[in-house]
């Protein structure tokens, strides 16, 4: 009878053991999916569209890079995009130039009705956006429009407030610079570059 107790005892102390080693057991974990790095914005908008059979732009406008802009340039961009959607044909590759008279020169060498150049200063929500309209004719700036906020609200603000106070100027230098014109100096060389390696210096007149 002993005998029997004593295997029912070591049977059952077994059998209590059992559920304690499974908890030990570290069960298989799959490791995690490896983390890809966000593919960057497209920036195809910066490449010059050539314009389609029977299209016909209301005029040319060169887009210098904006001091400032955030490193995918997304106020440029939008500035870039309104122009085109207005029916304009809209460069980004231009370098600025140095005087008004040099301005008038590349107007006259490249057909080009006017240039929007811009700076952004500050960060995060207290940035303001100065984006100037400049004449081809005369080389000088005619308008300029002022927006504030973080680049989230500034690029919906472009898209709303740049072509009431840009539009009809625009239409009236491409109009003007379309009609012939005397040179008035030697030939200005014009170099074209990624629109992030030069920026436009505030000032300018």
């Amino acid at each position: 009878m002993s005998v029997l107790i004593g295997a029912l005892f070591w049977a059952a102390l077994g059998m209590a053991s059992r559920p304690a080693e499974a908890a030990w057991v570290v069960p298989f974990l799959q490791p995690p999916p490896p983390v890809r790095p966000p593919a960057p914005p497209d920036q195809s908008w910066k490449d010059d569209v050539a314009e389609k059979p029977g299209a016909h732009a209301k005029g040319k406008i060169a887009v210098f890079a904006f001091k400032g802009d955030d490193v995918y340039e997304p106020v440029r961009e939008a500035v870039v995009k309104l122009l085109r959607s207005k029916g304009l044909d809209v460069t980004a590759t231009l370098r600025p130039v140095d005087s008004a008279a040099q301005f008038r020169e590349m107007s006259y060498t490249l057909n080009l009705g006017a240039f929007v150049e811009g700076e952004i200063i500050g960060e995060g929500a207290h940035q303001t956006a100065v984006i100037h309209l400049r004449s081809g004719m005369s080389g000088k700036r005619i308008a300029s429009l002022k927006m504030s906020g973080p680049t989230p609200q500034i690029v919906s603000t472009v898209t709303h407030k740049v072509w009431p106070s840009f539009g009809g100027a625009m239409i009236r230098s491409c109009s003007s610079a379309a009609r012939p014109r005397a040179r008035e100096r030697e030939p200005l060389r014009i170099e074209a570059g990624s629109a992030t390696d030069d920026t436009v210096a505030a000032g300018r007149t």
